[in-house]
């Protein structure tokens, strides 16, 4: 239960974050730890939804830390790394945070901000679902396992450009689809252009590869037990590039977009999951 909360907890926070990027809130609190020289900030929108996300980032760090003295006790040997790398992840990124907001950082450290947060989020997850007693702490990359994995890199390698691509304002520098200006293969390649066509590709190849390991279940024994759990990740991703197109279409309009990022979130958990189960498979005699 710990852990699904706390999973909970960074998954809010995560989307919050976004929609605070969205409407530009970020700066409505100049100030760290208080906000506009106040514990209890003014009533006005922008004010309260930063104010609200560093109050979401505390109870989630309060939950964090209860989580890893859980999972501290309950792993073994060197897989104590994963709960001890979450709390020093935790405290770059409040780090990080507060010199984004204090010291007006460019769109390269508030990335890395989100990057930090999504890579905590996975290791929560982790912590979830191998709580060290029922599912003893795991990581296997035989068999199918590896590409299972490489599942859960290629989602998270996406969402983050795909921040970096809201940070810089590149969202709209091909602003149609399945083109870009309406060349198929764009002929200027400046900076937004290599970042925006860049997630389009991430985006197709993830769906390429899930849709190759679902077909792998088809024919396969070793894989045929997740066949359903494949086509839900087929789908879910097919969803998600549909959202990404809607989020164009929108203007990347930021209720659209946290819907975008609340999916991919939703993804990379389902992928996580589906990559310890496999594992779990894998490691059984004679599989």
């Amino acid at each position: 239960m710990l852990g699904r909360l706390t999973a909970g907890l960074f998954f809010l926070l995560l989307v919050w974050g976004n929609l605070v990027a969205g409407m530009h809130a970020g700066m409505a609190c100049p100030d760290w730890p208080l906000c506009q020289g106040n514990l209890i900030p003014p009533l006005r929108l922008d004010v309260w939804m930063e104010f609200l996300h560093r109050v979401l980032a505390a109870l989630a760090t309060v939950f964090l830390l209860l989580l890893v003295r859980s999972r501290l006790t309950s792993y073994p040997g060197l897989w104590k790394a994963i709960p001890l790398t979450a709390v020093g992840l935790i405290a770059v990124e409040i780090l990080l945070g507060a010199l984004v907001v204090l010291l007006e950082l460019p769109v390269q450290p508030t990335t890395v901000h989100f990057m930090i947060g999504l890579a905590v989020f996975l290791l929560v997850l982790y912590m979830a679902l191998c709580d060290g007693t029922v599912r003893p702490a795991q990581a296997s990359f035989a068999g199918y396992a590896g590409p299972l994995f490489c599942v859960t890199l290629l989602i998270f390698a996406q969402a983050s450009l795909g921040a970096y691509l809201r940070h810089s304002a590149a969202g709209l520098a091909c602003p149609d689809f399945p083109t870009c200006r309406g060349e198929l293969i764009p002929s200027l390649w400046d900076g937004p252009t290599l970042t925006n066509f860049s997630h389009r590709l991430l985006a197709v190849g993830s769906l390429g590869t899930v849709l190759l390991l679902y077909l792998a279940s088809l024919l396969d024994e070793r894989l045929k037990a997740r066949q359903r759990d494949l086509l839900t990740l087929v789908f879910l991703v097919a969803m998600q590039i549909f959202i990404g197109v809607a989020t164009l279409k929108s203007g990347l309009s930021y209720p659209v977009s946290a819907l975008h990022l609340a999916m991919t979130l939703g993804i990379i958990g389902f992928s996580l999951r589906l990559w310890l189960t496999q594992g779990s498979v894998a490691r059984e005699p004679g599989k």
